[in-house]
């Protein structure tokens, strides 16, 4: 695996493997990589050489958040890259966006769910892959489905800009329990870690309910509000939307998506589930 510590460097490595007729597939990560990253890697193999990024990008974390505390391990990445055979790593020793001074943004997609509670997160992330894509200028990306919300505000950023990179979706990778696999479950103690698995376990219970025939969206996170109050998680929110993510839903139909965000001993996570009626 060759390992690239600067922009000039990917930028010309990229061009050498474009003019020898490769694909590139590019999965940005934020490093501390765990089993979910993997599953993006794997998949990513199967389309071309895979460059995976690491960079724990400031300007996605907001005052008071985890930017300095946030999980950290060249070492050991570099380890789990090497045995999935990762192609390239590019693990910039600068501060990449330490002189940015324009910003991309989705005036709706980040004002809602999760960018009601991180305000400017989104302008951070989407900010962060332009560089990224602009520097590695990728035939595929792979992001995981668990961050639901920023995989369709970067297909659309795609969509707008990048039309030649075609987004690919991963699905969220779960441990024994059910708990979907993030960097930040290590700030879990083993017991919380447990009681984190009920989160999913909720919302497979309210897709259970859906694909029993009930379709108000009211009742449904009605449901699951109170299942994960009972069950001490503190919530950020409940919300069941289209699956763009353009509209929340009143009368739910095959195909849209629960989503939710809860508290747990001061741990925030993420999750969502489709909801499908089984004929």
């Amino acid at each position: 695996m060759k390992i690239v510590n600067k922009i000039e460097e990917i930028k010309a490595l990229n061009k050498e493997l474009k003019k020898a007729g490769e694909k590139i597939s590019f999965i940005p990560t934020m490093g501390k990589l765990h089993e979910g990253h993997a599953a993006l890697i794997k998949e990513a193999l199967k389309y071309g050489k895979a460059i995976v990024s690491i960079y724990v990008n400031p300007l996605q974390f907001g005052k008071g958040e985890d930017y300095d505390t946030y999980p950290r391990d060249n070492d050991g990445d570099i380890k789990f890259l090497e045995e999935l055979k990762a192609d390239i790593l590019f693990i910039p020793l600068e501060n990449i966006t330490a002189e940015t001074a324009t910003f991309v943004v989705n005036p709706y997609l980040s004002n809602i769910l999760c960018g009601l509670f991180r305000p400017g997160h989104f302008q951070g992330v989407l900010t962060i892959i332009m560089k990224l894509f602009s520097a590695i200028n990728p035939s595929f990306a792979f992001f995981g489905l668990k961050d639901y919300q920023q995989y369709i505000m970067i297909k659309k950023m795609a969509e707008d800009y990048y039309p030649d990179i075609k987004i690919v979706p991963v699905p969220t990778v779960r441990d024994t329990g059910g708990l979907a696999l993030s960097s930040r479950n290590l700030y879990l103690n083993e017991k919380d870690r447990k009681h984190a698995c009920n989160f999913y376990k909720i919302l497979s219970n309210t897709a259970s309910l859906f694909n029993s025939g009930e379709i108000s969206a009211e009742k449904l996170t009605l449901f699951t509000t109170l299942e994960l109050i009972k069950n001490g998680f503190h919530i950020d929110y409940v919300k069941i939307m289209d699956k763009e993510l353009a509209y929340e839903k009143k009368a739910t139909e095959n195909g849209d998506i629960l989503l939710s965000a809860v508290r747990l001993s001061g741990v925030r996570l993420i999750d969502n589930i489709f909801l499908v009626r089984t004929e």
